[in-house]
């Protein structure tokens, strides 16, 4: 399993400041999370979402919607392919994507999207990887609750990982799953 980390951050809408109440809407391998409403051309979410990834092959769908009395509008979508997100230890600065306002499909599986917009989305994206003080005090408390028996037990137990992949990646994939833990728990004590 992999940990993936999106950051909502900003959105530049293209019209009038005032007719726009959107949230954007996050589908990730029969998952689906959404931000809070904002309003303006120019909104700001600035919210985070994990999610735990287990086929890195594929990819994941960002929506804009507007707000409506009655049914709610597309103003644009995103696809991103899990093959190009890279792996970091925390937040970074993002980058601004272009949302379109057409999908791609083989066959029955989304592929891409096309027709863009004039709508652009500010996300982070990354795989979360851990540093060795998160991946210790993990393994602390996974041995405390009889959870685990070694950090690389419980790092080769994570995901069927391709046997090209040496020691070292599989630590990193581990300390990246612990960090992201790590900072989701002390979210929730802050609570």
């Amino acid at each position: 399993m992999e940990l993936l980390c999106v950051k909502v951050k900003k959105g530049r809408l293209n019209g009038a400041a005032d007719t726009f109440n959107t949230y954007v809407v996050l589908k990730i391998q029969n998952l689906k999370s959404t931000t809070i409403n904002r309003k303006g051309s120019e909104p700001c979410w600035e919210q985070d979402f994990m999610f735990e990834i287990s086929d890195v092959e594929k990819g994941f769908m960002v929506e804009l919607w507007k707000k409506g009395l009655i049914w709610d509008k597309l103003l644009g979508t995103l696809w991103i392919p899990l093959t190009t997100v890279e792996y970091a230890t925390d937040e970074g600065s993002g980058a601004w994507w272009i949302l379109h306002s057409e999908v791609i499909k083989n066959g029955s599986e989304i592929c891409g999207t096309k027709t863009p917009t004039r709508h652009e989305i500010l996300l982070d994206v990354y795989f979360a990887i851990l540093n060795d003080l998160d991946r210790r005090s993990h393994y602390r408390r996974a041995s405390l609750q009889g959870a685990c028996h070694s950090p690389l037990d419980t790092c080769s137990s994570l995901s069927p990982m391709k046997s090209a992949l040496s020691m070292q990646e599989k630590e990193l994939r581990y300390h990246k799953v612990i960090c992201v833990m790590t900072k989701w728990d002390s979210r929730l004590i802050r609570s």
